[in-house]
């Protein structure tokens, strides 16, 4: 019993060590991937002709929300980068056009991510908000996604349309 408990606290006390450490950078882009891959497969739940479904006049209907997703990470992740965007589909009940949109605007983001140096996320930049860091106005970005994902996600529910499982990083 007494070797179990050396080599227990041997192995545990070893596993820190010997962990690497991963840049915010590299963080980034793994939880950019699965967001994206999350905000299409509540897209492609919904069925085309339900894109244009509010639950009261004063929300955004679902393809409202899916289209501001991109808006949001354009208009917020520029503060960070200045990077192309896409332009917005005229057509926010069309499903193709709008999950094409999104799949290009979460990967213009992306892209230029890859390019920078893990210091370039910690400089300041000016943000309407005040100054910050790259790095937060990118965590401002995800919290935008996510909220509006969510509130994409309750039209899905309302219509009783089973959602996709969590994607969280």
């Amino acid at each position: 019993m007494k070797i179990a408990t050396v080599i227990t606290l041997l192995f545990t006390s070893w596993m820190p060590m010997n962990a690497q450490k991963s840049s915010f950078k590299e963080e980034f882009l793994k939880k950019w991937k699965n967001s994206l891959e999350y905000t299409l497969d509540v897209a492609k739940k919904m069925p085309e002709n339900e894109y244009n479904y509010k639950p009261t006049k004063e929300v955004r209907s679902f393809g409202e929300q899916m289209v501001h997703i991109g808006e949001g990470m354009a208009y917020i992740g520029n503060s960070a980068f200045n990077f192309p965007t896409i332009p917005q589909p005229d057509d926010k009940n069309d499903k193709t056009v709008v999950i094409s949109y999104l799949e290009k605007q979460y990967n213009a983001l992306r892209d230029v991510a890859k390019t920078k140096d893990i210091s370039f996320f910690e400089e300041t930049t000016s943000f309407w908000a005040g100054r910050m860091t790259r790095r937060k106005i990118l965590n401002i970005v995800f919290d935008h996604c996510t909220h509006h994902r969510a509130q994409a996600i309750v039209h899905l529910r309302i219509k009783g349309i089973k959602v996709p499982s969590y994607v969280a990083w």
